[in-house]
């Protein structure tokens, strides 16, 4: 069989702003015969979005075991996906895998030269909105550019790029492939935070979510999750200095060093948590790209 490139899988429920650039980037690179999106519930705005894509629509069921069946889902539609492209990309919807510009590379060209069975990790970064300084708006235009803070995550250094049979953790975080392949010039930028509005937009719809369940444990990430008081998750990030540089070194050495099993998860591998208290300042060769 002549495979194709890669394809690129998400699960969307109302995140639209995320999704309609998520489809811009990855249909630019790949096509979008080679997206996948699940569209939880249903939404008729998603499918609009996501019109040429491949739309799997699931009930709008939410509740404790919602993450669990979540990465059932995706785990199984990625081994399927396997057969017919050479890399499968599976991300959220506000994750996005760029390949530094100064290589001259995209991201189709990057994985055109791999060989071998590989599950591959991108280095994560978390990009920030810092009001004071960055008061440009993202709602007609790109991310990057007028958004240029990021801190190194190993949260988002996910193993999200495969081509052999690999099953993945829930959140996508951890992979039972014992290798660890990092390469320097490939990132995933974590779009959470670039926007402060439209994270407290989101932070009210999850919520509302949460509120349903009548606790606040478990389905979604605790960065969602109601809290009784102090900073929200965003204002802790965004009120960390800044550096000039972009130097992932010493991160990507402690990530390396650190691979192992995961204690307690059976046949998962990881690295040590290493988040950064500086947020650095992304170069001018990335505006635009996202």
């Amino acid at each position: 069989m002549n495979k194709k490139t890669a394809c690129v899988v998400t699960m969307v429920r109302d995140d639209l702003f995320f999704l309609e650039r998520w489809v811009q980037y990855y249909s630019s690179i790949f096509g979008r015969t080679a997206l996948y999106v699940v569209n939880h519930g249903g939404n008729p705005e998603v499918a609009d979005l996501a019109q040429g894509c491949n739309l799997i629509s699931i009930p709008d069921e939410f509740d404790e075991n919602f993450d669990m069946y979540r990465w059932r889902l995706l785990n199984g539609l990625a081994a399927g996906l396997r057969h017919y492209f050479d890399f499968v990309i599976v991300t959220d919807v506000d994750e996005f895998v760029v390949v530094d510009p100064k290589t001259g590379l995209g991201l189709d060209d990057f994985l055109g030269k791999r060989r071998g069975k590989l599950t591959i990790t991108p280095v994560g970064l978390e990009v920030v909105h810092k009001q004071e300084l960055e008061l440009d708006s993202i709602a007609n235009g790109p991310m990057l550019g007028p958004r240029r803070y990021a801190r190194f995550t190993s949260a988002y250094s996910k193993p999200c790029i495969f081509n052999h049979a690999v099953k993945l953790s829930r959140g996508g975080h951890f992979a039972d492939d014992p290798t660890f392949k990092l390469f320097r010039n490939l990132y995933l930028f974590h779009m959470r935070y670039v926007d402060a509005g439209l994270y407290l937009d989101t932070l009210v719809r999850r919520q509302e979510q949460m509120s349903k369940l009548g606790h606040n444990k478990g389905p979604i990430s605790r960065d969602w999750r109601p809290v009784d008081q102090g900073p929200l998750p965003y204002e802790k990030i965004a009120k960390k200095p800044v550096t000039g540089g972009f130097d992932f070194d010493d991160n990507i050495a402690h990530l390396t060093e650190s691979w192992g099993p995961r204690e307690g998860s059976g046949d998962l591998y990881c690295f040590e948590r290493d988040i950064s208290d500086v947020l650095q300042t992304v170069p001018d060769r990335f505006f635009g790209v996202v």
